[in-house]
């Protein structure tokens, strides 16, 4: 749920998305900005009524200039993963830090990858304290870099924490990986993140302290799903992913209405379309995509839908050939990120999609059937 935002801008090809939860818990991080802006102040020896700005002004910086701090600790581990030739689908800022999507696993580079963003926290403190020591400033400016160092300390070392899905746990997988293999590196990370969940929880009542609280929630709930996707992956590893597609694809046109489309596939029974586009000075229509019922749904909701089924299919479905291992072409399903992946033939025409229903359905009889491969 949290890969989904509005795009505002790209940076190196990456989109940055900006999650509504990061607009609604913005203005409770610029309060508590502010009140460690004025505890700082105050050390410095900077009365209220000698200050420029009113202390919440100064935490309304804080808080914005905290989550562009966000956005290049997420940069640090994309250049990282594109150095490494992994490709990064978008950058997430929501309301307790920010998430970075890869279109694949990298084991073996994934404890630099991760630690990569705690580093770039620790030099924007570093940089932001010798400013504040170095460069003469007005003592209000001065408070705020302080505040500006401090925090993004703590947000490194807050994120070293060997708790998963925050970056200490990826490190700590990371480091395990050789040693025990990526399934039990994976199973010690997730649990010693439900762990320090537990704590954290168990703190944040003690304490009434709401943030540390949320962030319970979300490392229990990041470990969980990573424990799953992970067991997912074994489970499929090895198999062709055209062992999970189906083919209920029907035909759809650029310049068609998504209600028509959505309604011939209603009642055809299809779980998407094959998208051709406009024909040119007479030459034959060509397959330009996918669009799936989901997609379809997601726009049609919105009440202003738009005038072309072109408009709604989405540019970046992961595609994959027939033969593909599973495993390594449904890292987008279990992010969800994207609604279905494009299986190809050699001709690079789209023969089925994947979509979680089908992965789910197949895992369901594999249970009962005592197991993927048996039926192979």
């Amino acid at each position: 749920m949290f890969d989904q935002g509005l795009t505002v801008l790209r940076i190196r090809g990456i989109p940055i998305r900006l999650h509504i939860t990061l607009l609604i818990f913005l203005p409770y991080i610029a309060y508590l900005a502010a009140s460690q802006f004025s505890v700082i102040a105050m050390s410095l020896g900077l009365p209220r009524e000698a200050m420029r700005l009113p202390p919440l002004a100064w935490g309304a910086i804080l808080a914005v200039g905290l989550f562009v701090a966000v956005l290049a600790h997420e940069l640090a581990h994309s250049f990282v993963a594109l150095k490494n030739g992994v490709k990064v689908r978008s950058i997430t800022l929501m309301m307790l830090g920010g998430v970075s999507w890869f279109e694949r696993d990298d084991p073996e580079h994934e404890a630099w990858m991760a630690f990569a963003g705690p580093l770039m926290s620790f030099g924007i403190a570093l940089a932001s304290y010798v400013a504040f020591r170095l460069v003469p400033a007005p003592t209000e400016l001065g408070a705020a870099l302080l505040a500006f160092a401090i925090t993004n300390a703590i947000l490194g070392v807050f994120n070293l924490l060997p708790a998963f899905p925050m970056d200490g746990g990826r490190v700590l997988r990371g480091l395990l990986l050789r040693r025990v293999g990526r399934a039990r590196a994976t199973r010690i990370a997730t649990a010693t993140g439900k762990v320090m969940a537990v704590i954290f929880g168990l703190l944040g009542l003690l304490s009434w302290n709401f943030i540390l609280v949320l962030i319970a929630v979300f490392v229990y709930m990041g470990a969980s799903a990573e424990q799953a996707r992970s067991s997912t992956r074994d489970m499929i590893r090895g198999i062709p992913i055209a062992r999970f597609m189906t083919d209920r694809l029907g035909v759809a046109y650029a310049d068609e209405s998504p209600r028509a489309v959505a309604e011939r596939l209603l009642r055809d029974n299809l779980v998407g379309a094959r998208v051709m586009d406009d024909p040119h000075d007479g030459e034959d229509r060509r397959e330009i995509g996918v669009v799936t019922v989901w997609d379809l749904a997601r726009q049609l909701e919105r009440g202003v839908a738009p005038v072309t089924v072109g408009a709604v299919m989405p540019v970046d479905v992961p595609r994959a050939r027939a033969s593909d291992d599973a495993s390594r072409s449904i890292e987008a399903l279990a992010s969800g990120e994207a609604s279905a992946v494009a299986v190809l033939d050699e001709g690079e025409h789209v023969i089925g999609i994947v979509t979680p229903a089908e992965i789910q359905r197949a895992l369901a009889l594999a249970g009962a059937l005592g197991g993927l491969r048996a039926g192979r």
